[in-house]
């Protein structure tokens, strides 16, 4: 693998912002800005060995400024809901940022995916890797604790692009963070009918309960046939219905947390015969399939075309969010005797004609 780095542009604030570019010995190349930790472009064979760029995003840094749904970011330091924006942990209240009706989604108004992380590149077991890392300083975001948390990326020689994030923090806090990217496996640029076609199946065992605002409840959903029952692979525009109660919902992946990454779940495009395979450690996963793509914007994507509703999945490998009220239900608190370790790859390979 090799990475290679180049200037990606200046923030407003005078901040510089560099981009990264991994490929592989099959050509496949993910494309990577410090800001953010945003994966800007994939680019991958179709069955014909066609490339394309199978991510959304924005076509510049200042396009990404200027705001956008977290499209390839890091999310953090708790991705997914805090409900009610406020929590109590070792006796102390804190009152976080309601940026998502009366709930803190993503870490508040100025999560990682804002924040440009000291980038490098390393070497780790003989494998050429970019290293980002971040110090979230106590009181940041009005969560508790200084979090040092670092990320590598690495597009290895089985066309996956693992992503691996370690953390410690001085002080107890929730901690939960993911990637936030958006896939097609037609195409970026293909737009939404072709997301009906694609092929999910997900080795859950229950999904999340949630209120009408999208606060997670404390409680889990039984799988059913036709509907959130993932297990056996299904056509996502044959589901009886499109909703939050399904497909931007919290999925707990059987087995929980484990020591090392197993395959969790596959999406196929069979038109396209691009296959993405999820492997993690993490016990959980949001499945969304972009339903709110359209209500945030029009988004303008990197053709200068908007992207709509269902125009894109994320699978975002994550513990349950709201941890810090529903212990049952998670495990998402960092304690300072502790060393956060996570590691995710997207695989992605294609059906033979």
């Amino acid at each position: 693998m090799q990475i290679t780095k180049e200037n990606y542009g200046t923030l407003k604030d005078g901040r510089h912002v560099d981009l990264f570019t991994l490929v592989n010995k099959h050509k496949l190349k993910a494309q990577i800005t410090n800001y953010g930790g945003i994966i800007v472009r994939f680019e991958c064979p179709d069955k014909e060995g066609h490339y394309n760029d199978i991510v959304l995003g924005k076509a510049s840094l200042a396009e990404y400024e200027k705001g956008h749904p977290c499209f390839g970011a890091l999310t953090g330091r708790v991705a997914g809901r805090i409900g009610n924006a406020e929590f109590e942990i070792n006796g102390q209240s804190y009152q976080l940022d309601a940026n998502n009706g009366p709930n803190c989604l993503h870490g508040g108004l100025d999560g990682w995916h804002l924040q440009v992380w000291e980038a490098n590149i390393i070497y780790e077991n003989g494998i050429q890797k970019l290293h980002l890392s971040y110090t979230d300083p106590d009181g940041h975001n009005n969560f508790p604790g200084t979090v040092s948390a670092q990320v590598t990326y690495a597009l290895l020689d089985n066309n996956s692009l693992e992503i691996t994030y370690r953390a410690h923090t001085d002080k107890a806090t929730p901690f939960n963070p993911t990637n936030h990217c958006y896939f097609n496996l037609a195409g970026e640029s293909t737009g939404t009918s072709t997301l009906l076609d694609h092929i999910v199946q997900i080795d859950a065992t229950a999904t999340a309960k949630t209120s009408d605002d999208m606060t997670l409840i404390g409680e889990k959903s039984e799988l059913i046939e036709g509907f959130n029952d993932l297990r056996s692979p299904i056509r996502i525009g044959d589901l009886s219905e499109l909703s939050t109660k399904n497909v931007d919902s919290h999925y707990f992946l059987k087995g929980g947390r484990t020591q090392m990454p197993r395959h969790v779940a596959t999406v196929t495009h069979p038109q396209s015969g691009r296959v993405f395979k999820l492997s993690t450690t993490e016990p959980g996963v949001q499945f969304y399939t972009a339903i709110n793509l359209s209500a945030e914007g029009p988004d303008i994507g990197k053709n200068h075309k908007a992207y709509e509703t269902l125009g894109a999945f994320c699978l975002e490998t994550q513990d349950y969010p709201d941890s810090v009220h529903y212990p049952s239900m998670g495990s998402a608190i960092l304690e300072p005797d502790s060393n956060f370790y996570s590691r995710t790859l997207f695989q992605i390979e294609t059906l033979e004609n």
